[in-house]
């Protein structure tokens, strides 16, 4: 990650917290070009949203879009991934990863 990453993430840590860095291929045939975007974590709020547009008709791509929308507090400009077919195929199993959660146990006693 070059410096202006590294200052912009340092300043992004001090007001979110926990900052997830999301390095996205922006050309299937030249690993290197890519966009790093750096998100905060989902609220629930924002999980809401996205479940709900992941389950409907055709709605993978709108949830990986409104994902982004939403989480995205800085890096590379959003417009390089969501106007570019191969970056928002490369996005799924990212996308559902960053919204997995630890799950609850059941003991009984």
């Amino acid at each position: 990650m070059n410096e202006k990453y590294e200052k912009e993430l340092i300043e992004l840590k001090k007001k979110f917290g926990k900052i997830i860095t999301l390095t996205v291929p922006l050309d299937e045939d030249d690993s290197n070009k890519v966009a790093i975007l750096f998100l905060k974590k989902p609220d629930r709020t924002v999980r809401g949203l996205v479940g709900s547009l992941a389950t409907s008709k055709d709605g993978g791509i709108r949830a990986i879009e409104a994902a982004l929308k939403n989480l995205r507090v800085g890096g590379d400009d959003l417009k390089l991934i969501l106007e570019n077919d191969d970056a928002m195929a490369s996005l799924d199993e990212a996308i559902y990863e960053l919204f997995a959660v630890q799950k609850a146990t059941i003991k009984k006693n």
